[in-house]
C-alpha cells in the first residue's frame, strides 16, 4: 500500500518515542494515499508547523491544536478527489470513509472538544509502502 498512517497526538515527540501509553494520548489518526502529507507541508512553508523529521518511519511535525485541529474536524483536509469526511460525535462509532482514503479515519471526538487550543501536538506521518 502506497500512503501514510497519520497518528495525531498530545504527547511530546519523546513521549511518542518512549512507547509508553502512545493510545490514550492520540486525537485522531487515518490512512492516506500518497499525497496525504501536503496539508502538513503546507503548514510548515506558512510557519504553522514545524518539520522535525522526514524519513517516513515517521515523517514527524509539530504545531498547535489551535492550528491543526479546525484543519482534522473541518473539511480542509481531504483526499485529493474532493471526497467528504464525515465522522462520528460518539467514541467507537463507525465512521463514513470518503473515496481516495485507503482506512478508516478514527477520530476521538471527546478528546478533540477537550483539548486546549494552544496544546502543542505532535503528528507523525508513517510511510506505509
Amino acid at each position: 500500500m502506497l500512503g501514510y498512517w497519520i497518528v495525531v497526538s498530545t504527547q511530546t515527540p519523546e513521549e511518542r518515542d518512549a512507547i509508553i501509553d502512545r493510545k490514550k494520548s492520540v486525537l485522531a489518526e487515518w490512512e492516506t494515499g500518497v499525497g496525504g502529507i501536503r496539508w502538513l507541508e503546507k503548514l510548515v512553508e506558512e510557519g504553522k508547523a514545524t518539520k522535525l523529521r522526514g524519513d517516513g518511519y515517521p515523517n514527524r511535525y509539530t504545531s498547535t491544536a489551535n492550528i491543526v485541529l479546525p484543519l482534522i474536524t473541518g473539511d480542509a483536509i481531504k483526499p485529493a478527489d474532493d471526497g467528504i469526511w464525515v465522522f462520528g460525535m460518539d467514541e467507537g462509532e463507525e465512521y463514513t470513509q470518503p473515496p481516495g482514503w485507503m482506512g478508516k479515519v478514527n477520530l476521538r471526538p471527546e478528546r478533540i472538544r477537550t483539548c486546549p487550543t494552544d496544546a502543542a501536538l505532535t503528528i507523525d506521518a508513517w510511510d506505509q509502502s
